[in-house]
């Protein structure tokens, strides 16, 4: 049973990824690998021959739509944006209104930043980057006001990074986190795997995996409607 896991997670964490690979398979009494992709090229290619994914939400719903793979589970490190703001600019929502906005295309974060100034009435003009860093750094010089970054992007930067900005929002709305999903076809295994994931806090091996993956708890997830309603409401 072969594994790929999103490159944002394994390139800067892959010996941890490891070990909870090796952890699974061994509490489940699996043969589980990791697919050596550390690159988004490299791991969409995979999604033709893996069992198995640990994917972002939108990843996860096209193996699903692809290969029509299962979700096994999803965890408490919930997929979230950064509403960013160049320093001097109004750090509220409102004050967006009818502003330029930098996001990354076909991302989470920038369906969900655009959903929750949806839902308040705000209207604004998305222009497109190619990456977070684009976004960072074209909010910093003054390219557009306002910018939504994934949040375990903003994280990870340092203070210096972020002199240039400031936060409007960091948005808790647990819509979904990275999934665990599977084959169909090997998807009697799915509540082995899952009981395998729901006891990992209660194990002194598996809570400390879990503490370097940044992961609290797992949960199960039974469909993927919920992804496609909100895709259809961003």
């Amino acid at each position: 049973m072969v594994i790929a896991v999103c490159p944002h997670d394994s390139t800067k964490n892959k010996v941890n990824w490891l070990y909870f690979i090796t952890y699974l398979s061994q509490k489940t009494g699996l043969d589980i690998t990791m697919d050596q992709c550390f690159d988004f090229d490299c791991y969409y290619d995979s999604f033709e021959r893996v069992d198995m994914t640990y994917s972002s939400p939108l990843d996860a719903l096209r193996i699903h739509r692809e290969r029509e793979f299962v979700p096994i589970a999803g965890n408490d490190n919930y997929d979230e944006v950064v509403i960013i703001a160049k320093k001097g600019e109004e750090t509220t929502l409102e004050a967006m209104q009818g502003k330029k906005v930098l996001a990354v295309k076909g991302q989470f974060a920038s369906y969900l930043g655009r959903k929750i100034l949806k839902d308040k009435g705000i209207k604004v003009d998305i222009e497109l980057r190619d990456s977070w860093q684009n976004v960072l750094s074209g909010v910093s010089r003054g390219e557009a006001p306002y910018g939504f970054l994934y949040k375990d992007f903003w994280e990870q930067l340092s203070d210096l990074s972020k002199r240039g900005v400031d936060v409007v929002l960091e948005s808790n709305e647990k819509v979904s986190s990275h999934l665990l999903m599977i084959a169909p076809e090997l998807a009697q295994f799915k509540s082995t795997i899952l009981y395998a994931l729901k006891e990992m806090p209660e194990d002194e091996e598996g809570a400390k995996i879990m503490k370097q993956l940044r992961i609290g708890s797992w949960y199960p997830v039974d469909s993927l409607d919920y992804l496609e309603k909100f895709l259809q409401e961003a």
